[in-house]
């Protein structure tokens, strides 16, 4: 089964995945001193899903609307949400330790991840339907 990771309560869609908890308990005052690599790794998974969605950043209401919200990434491993490298980035929000592990093993490079792989986590895990 993939491995979720930033799908926090106040976050929506959640896709049935489970969830992180509250994103205010992950926000940081500063972030690792890898975080760049950390942001980069989420910005370079393979797309598995994309929706147009835009949304306020929970965090600061204020702040300007974030577009693809919804969009979904994955390491063939993992799977996480577009906005997810925007907390990181703004926030300093923690990833799952077991997350941070693997990205390091990966020496910060997101793997390429085949089409049977995607297929897999989108029927399996997302229970989407390929009709």
């Amino acid at each position: 089964m993939i491995r979720p990771a930033g799908f926090f309560i106040e976050l929506s869609p959640g896709w049935g995945l489970p969830l992180s908890g509250s994103i205010k308990d992950a926000v940081n005052s500063t972030g690792e001193p890898d975080e760049k690599n950390f942001v980069t790794y989420l910005r370079n998974g393979t797309g598995i899903w994309s929706e147009m969605s835009a949304g306020h950043d929970v965090l600061d209401p204020e702040a300007p609307i974030l577009t693809g919200i919804g969009s979904l990434y994955t390491d063939g491993d993992w799977i996480w949400r577009e906005d997810l490298a925007h907390y990181v980035t703004k926030y300093h929000v923690s990833l799952p330790a077991e997350f941070v592990t693997h990205i390091r093993a990966l020496n910060y490079r997101t793997p390429d991840v085949p089409e049977t792989k995607l297929i897999e986590i989108l029927t399996q895990d997302l229970g989407i339907t390929m009709d």
